[in-house]
């Protein structure tokens, strides 16, 4: 079950400081007692207690949840690691990534709208998380890291076209969530795969033109526009 009443601009973000939102979700994953066996805080890891708590409440806990959007930042990037290379020799790409401001907002606002939900629904015992606190690579948390190869129609801030085809290696077509310029409130699938069609497209346009761009682009302070034909 889910709800998208404080996803992207569907609420009133007048007196917010953040930007988007995020998409609310109860989910039951089954009987998976050792990936969801939630009991109350503070109560042991072992033992008889955790025994009687883990067989009381597996009947009578449920998870809300929310996914919210990932907007750029400086401070997030990608870059040719110094150290660590692979079996040939070859620098291995690092992402440096940290939840930022905005991320800690967003995501504290959408606990509130969580828990005020859970109280409604007259639940007894509620635990919130607000703080997002430090990225972490170790807990499982369904991350789906996006961008590096970004799309835009300038080649001086983006990487390839709406084509996904590069614009300084026309022969080139990158294909995937690398082309998002930031994560939405969803999972990237469904535009993932609406982008590989257009990439699809591009490349039988392109093999039927005999190459080139497939965009055109303005130059420097709107001087002019190059064409397909041209190189750049």
């Amino acid at each position: 079950m889910a709800i998208d009443d404080f996803n992207g601009d569907n609420f009133d973000h007048s007196d917010l400081d953040f930007l988007h939102g995020g998409w609310i979700s109860l989910r039951q994953g089954g009987r998976t007692p050792i990936s969801s066996n939630a009991v109350p805080a503070g109560t042991p890891s072992f033992g008889r207690e955790f025994k009687e708590q883990s067989i009381y409440q597996f009947f009578r806990m449920l998870s809300v949840g929310t996914q919210g959007a990932s907007l750029p930042n400086v401070n997030n990037y990608l870059d040719l690691d110094p150290t660590y290379t692979d079996k040939l020799g070859n620098p291995l790409l690092r992402m440096t990534f940290d939840f930022h401001e905005q991320d800690q907002n967003l995501a504290r606002y959408l606990a509130e709208q969580i828990e005020d939900i859970l109280t409604e629904m007259g639940a007894s015992d509620i635990a919130v998380n607000k703080d997002l606190g430090n990225f972490d690579i170790e807990p499982y948390q369904s991350t789906h890291n996006t961008g590096g190869v970004i799309m835009g129609d300038d080649p001086e801030t983006s990487a390839v076209n709406s084509y996904l085809q590069m614009w300084d290696h026309d022969n080139v077509f990158v294909v995937g969530a690398s082309a998002f310029p930031h994560n939405g409130g969803y999972n990237p699938t469904g535009t993932v795969g609406a982008l590989a069609y257009r990439a699809a497209e591009g490349i039988e346009e392109y093999l039927k033109n005999g190459g080139g761009q497939l965009v055109k682009w303005n130059l420097n302070n709107n001087e002019g526009r190059r064409t397909s034909d041209e190189p750049i």
